[in-house]
């Protein structure tokens, strides 16, 4: 019985060290054990912290660092307006020569693209028949002209009647008009330019055979050249003779060629409601009839209007607005705009003279941004 109860306290013993975690460790080794635990985690806890600190700190160096970009000064300078259309360039004069009489070309002094004066001959045609012709209506002249003085004398003694007075004067008469005629073919063997101008085309070779009215030459004058547009009527207001502009072409990307309005029609089109302005453009020498040619008609000017460039204008939907560099800082300025002129806007309102806008890198800025000048 004693023997079954020590037994039973003995069970007893063993499952209540079990139970509560005996596993063996003394202890001093649980302390050590518990220290490294605490020591791991504080130093876990530390790194941590740093961490949190530099994220802090790399925050503030990175909302201070400065945004790169280039600005220019504002400036006074004339701006104006135009009335921006389209046109062909064309001649002043332009005409096509053709063949007065038959005959072969002996002699073409001209080629296509030769400058040539008024009166300057341009091909000389065969002339030996008109010669001939000449030389027969003289002979012709001069044997009626005798007949016509015996008849005048015959006339005044009052020897002939006066019918055939009449028919002596009239034979003279005629054969005077046959020299004439006679001169004038010869004269057409000679092809001469009608103004000064430009061979634009020769559409005649050496030794050929022409007949009248067959194209020979097309003649142009190139300087100065006309731009003829078509204007809306409500622009009437703004249209006058001599009034100035420029025209542009894809040749000369970027160049201006002066012109002004040489006429302004007295009608309006009826039919699409336009007015035709024809303008005079200097050719500086490069400009060819048949360029086509975007033409800016001036129709008011500012001469002293604080102007910007258009790429300072911020690509926004706020509204006209600009970026201005003061002390190393952006601020967004809102403008109110005026006239264009090519690459150059007016700022009626908003800034100041000098001021010194952004340019370039205006795109990833906000109001008090701070920015690093690059290049003014």
């Amino acid at each position: 019985m004693n023997e079954v109860w020590l037994k039973h306290v003995g069970t007893g013993v063993i499952f209540t060290m079990i139970f509560f975690g005996c596993d063996g460790l003394s202890d001093e080794e649980k302390t050590r054990s518990s220290s490294r635990g605490t020591g791991e985690s504080g130093r876990s806890s530390g790194r941590q912290s740093d961490v949190r600190r530099a994220s802090f700190s790399d925050g503030r160096m990175a909302s201070r660092t400065a945004v790169p970009v280039e600005v220019t000064s504002t400036i006074r300078r004339s701006v104006s307006s135009f009335l921006e259309t389209n046109g062909i360039l064309e001649a002043e004069n332009e005409v096509e020569i053709v063949a007065r009489t038959t005959g072969p070309i002996v002699e073409l002094n001209v080629e296509e693209g030769a400058y040539v004066r008024k009166a300057q001959l341009l091909a000389q045609l065969d002339d030996r028949e008109p010669l001939a012709d000449l030389e027969i209506s003289k002979v012709a002249l001069l044997e009626v002209e005798r007949d016509y003085e015996r008849a005048k004398v015959s006339r005044e003694a009052d020897l002939i009647s006066e019918e055939v007075y009449d028919q002596a004067l009239a034979r003279f008469e005629s054969a005077q008009a046959q020299l004439a005629r006679s001169k004038v073919l010869l004269a057409y063997t000679k092809v001469v330019a009608p103004f000064n101008g430009v061979i634009v085309e020769r559409h005649v070779k050496h030794a050929e055979s022409v007949s009248p009215n067959q194209q020979l030459f097309r003649v142009s004058t190139l300087d100065p050249l006309l731009c003829p547009i078509q204007v809306p009527e409500k622009e009437l207001p703004y249209l006058s003779v001599r009034q100035p502009g420029y025209v542009t072409v894809e040749a000369w990307p970027g160049e201006r060629f002066d012109a002004e309005v040489l006429r302004v029609s007295p009608v309006v089109d009826a039919t699409n409601g336009t007015v035709k302005v024809t303008l005079k453009v200097s050719i500086k020498g490069r400009l060819r009839p048949g360029m086509f040619a975007s033409v800016f008609l001036r129709t008011d000017m500012h001469a002293d209007a604080l102007v910007i460039p258009r790429v300072a204008l911020t690509l926004d939907s706020l509204g006209d607005s600009v970026f201005v560099v003061e002390n190393n800082t952006a601020h967004r300025r809102e403008v109110k705009l005026g006239y264009e002129e090519s690459d150059v806007i007016e700022v009626i309102s908003g800034l100041s003279l000098n001021d010194q806008v952004v340019v370039v890198g205006q795109d990833g800025l906000s109001d008090g941004t701070p920015v690093e000048v690059l290049r003014e």
